[in-house]
């Protein structure tokens, strides 16, 4: 996306270049290269060159509840951008890169960006709340990642998404992915799992991806949800603001509608729909 307003030069309006990254929304291309180009650093610093400045630049960037309480109070942003190994930043960015750009084309890029960073910031607070000991470190975009699996599963609901458990393919509807990960990991929490996995960073990224996408979009999801609790999973009321035609089903709507919405997006970002444009997409996309 280009051209915000006329605003000045940024990394997310500029001209698209050309090369590996070329097909992906101006976000997602940057947070790849930077989560990639900060790994390539710290390991050849650290595990290669075994430099004592590299590895006290990582104690400083990494999280843990003794750095906070000593002031270092980057850390929960910092953290987010550092991996434990190649494997840790390798299906963090596989995942980044397969749901990232059709997220961030819906929701706007700098939408994108801030769900990215809340969500990561948010799992790190939930990390740092239930973590066991002051000296346990976490690192990694997982928290992040995991608000990009729960935004995708609130905007595409039924979209079929395909996960390997072991070697095994499972594929479900993206909703029902995302829940049965959140049931899993908050088991885990709940369970006292101890294997050096953020548990709790990555249900409260989920989260917090689910929340964004809730209140950008005014679906209203949370209000029903605790409407329900409340009362006992009693029949919600019915919304005031949805129409007779709507409480039947609506339509889903036509593809010239969602074409022109996305251009408009495209052209002046997600904050210039009006709010019958964001329900409109928004059933479009429970729609598919």
């Amino acid at each position: 996306m280009s051209g915000y307003y006329g605003r000045p030069f940024s990394p997310f309006s500029a001209p698209r270049q050309q090369g590996l990254f070329a097909a992906l929304p101006p976000v997602t291309a940057w947070l790849l290269k930077a989560n990639i180009a900060v790994f390539l650093a710290t390991w050849i610093g650290c595990d290669i060159l075994r430099s004592p400045i590299f590895n006290y630049l990582y104690s400083l960037l990494a999280l843990s509840l003794a750095g906070v309480k000593s002031g270092m109070i980057w850390q929960p942003l910092t953290y987010m951008f550092l991996h434990g190994g190649f494997i840790h930043i390798f299906f963090n960015m596989m995942t980044l890169y397969f749901l990232g750009p059709e997220t961030e084309r819906t929701m706007g890029s700098r939408h994108f960006l801030a769900m990215y960073l809340i969500s990561g910031i948010l799992g790190g607070l939930g990390w740092l709340w239930l973590s066991g000991s002051p000296q346990a470190v976490c690192v990694g975009a997982s928290g992040a990642i995991f608000g990009i699996l729960g935004a995708f599963a609130t905007l595409y609901p039924k979209r079929e998404l395909t996960i390997f458990v072991f070697i095994f393919p499972i594929t479900a509807a993206a909703w029902k992915i995302v829940a049965g990960i959140s049931v899993l990991q908050f088991l885990l929490v709940t369970g006292g799992a101890n294997d050096n996995i953020a548990y709790a960073a990555h249900l409260a990224g989920a989260f917090a991806g689910f929340l964004y996408i809730d209140q950008l979009f005014e679906n209203r999801h949370l209000r029903r949800l605790l409407s329900r609790l409340g009362g006992g999973f009693r029949r919600a009321p019915r919304d005031p603001f949805r129409s007779a035609d709507s409480s039947r089903g609506d339509p889903p709507p036509s593809r010239e509608e969602v074409d022109r919405i996305l251009e408009k997006i495209a052209r002046d970002g997600i904050q210039s729909l009006t709010r019958a444009e964001r329900q409109t997409l928004h059933r479009a996309s429970r729609t598919m």
